[in-house]
């Protein structure tokens, strides 16, 4: 079984390396701050996230997931998956 911390690395891992504005290490990604709001991915590139974490765990992202409030932050955001995994 996938814990909340593995799939926040995974998580964590993706955006380090699918960011075009992160600069320095991955401890410099915000657990609990929106990703778009602080510049880190655009919206095009939560598109392509959303894919990979569909892809990745097997589940989907409805419409009304796709909200901040379950998907604003990185925190969130493996909320909601270990929550569709189990």
């Amino acid at each position: 079984m996938t814990t909340m911390k593995e799939i926040q690395e995974q998580l964590i891992n993706y955006v380090y390396d699918n960011s075009l504005t992160i600069e320095g290490d991955k401890e410099g990604i915000p657990l609990d701050v929106s990703l778009i709001e602080c510049g880190i991915l655009d919206s095009y590139e939560i598109i392509e996230m959303i894919a990979f974490i569909e892809n990745r765990w097997k589940i989907e992202i409805t419409v009304e997931d796709f909200t901040i409030e379950k998907m604003g932050s990185i925190n969130k955001m493996s909320k909601l998956i270990s929550y569709k995994i189990t």
